[in-house]
């Protein structure tokens, strides 16, 4: 497949999507694609709180793009993607009024708080406001030295990290992914930070949090260190208590193939 080619067109389609899909509590999960050259097609697995679907990017010969939702989510789907500059596929469904719900205005952190953050050396595109989480956990081995970060985009200072972990002594990856996640809210709820969306590269820990549920089958108490253990404790209470659905609109996934490598990556791989 070429990345400048149909594939590169179809996930160039799907990043546009991707805002508007969250806006409407929708993640993008498994993502597949048919590519023949000078058309393709895109298969993208929707997860929703309440509903999941699927969507299909269309590249016809002539370049142009179209979109199908289906599922039992077709129709909330087609609603949070009308006002996009891409063509929905018709179907029975009457037509919709466009919305200007879902137009998003970037925040720019505050000034203090940019100046005393520290810069990262990402070169990855970003817009103001974005929020991007990502975890290290040091080692090849299960569990292990862990920790995570949060770093945000601003037009005036480019990513500049706004938020650490302590380094736990035995942590897990996944679960680190997941416990940045939950610090990123918490910290937004607390007002200490400000964002106009929020991204991981996770996609278990997207799925942790959609359905509200850790479904690991570690156990956490007998491998992990006692802090690592009450983080993952506190992170479920405060998920529990949650609005999820609400929070889910704010997510986004980052989607390496697109926009490559995680700004608040740590580069240890």
């Amino acid at each position: 497949m070429s990345a400048d080619g149909a594939e590169g067109r179809l996930r160039a389609a799907l990043m546009r999507l991707e805002r508007p899909l969250a806006q409407a509590g929708f993640l993008i999960g498994d993502v597949r694609v048919l590519d023949q050259g000078a058309w393709g097609r895109l298969d993208a697995a929707l997860e929703g709180t309440a509903l999941s679907g699927k969507l299909q990017v269309h590249l016809n010969k002539k370049g142009d793009i179209s979109i199908v939702p289906q599922g039992n989510a077709a129709y909330s789907i087609r609603k949070a993607l009308e006002s996009e500059p891409i063509t929905l596929a018709p179907t029975a469904s009457p037509p919709l009024t466009a919305s200007n719900a879902r137009s998003l205005v970037a925040r720019e952190i505050s000034s203090a708080r940019s100046q005393s953050a520290q810069p990262t050396r990402s070169t990855a595109r970003g817009m103001p406001g974005e929020l991007v989480v990502d975890c290290s956990k040091y080692g090849k081995s299960l569990i292990g030295p862990t920790e995570w970060r949060g770093v945000v985009h601003s037009a005036s200072h480019g990513w500049r990290e706004v938020f650490h972990s302590p380094l736990y002594e035995r942590g897990h990856n996944n679960l680190g992914e997941f416990l940045a996640i939950i610090d990123a809210c918490t910290r937004i709820e607390r007002r200490e930070i400000e964002c106009a969306s929020l991204w991981s590269d996770s996609k278990t820990a997207l799925s942790w949090f959609r359905t509200g549920i850790i479904k690991t089958t570690l156990d956490v108490e007998a491998v992990c260190d006692p802090l690592f253990v009450e983080a993952v404790r506190q992170a479920q209470q405060w998920l529990e208590q949650s609005d999820r659905r609400a929070w889910m609109k704010l997510f986004s996934r980052w989607d390496v193939t697109v926009r490559g490598e995680n700004p608040a990556d740590f580069g240890r791989k």
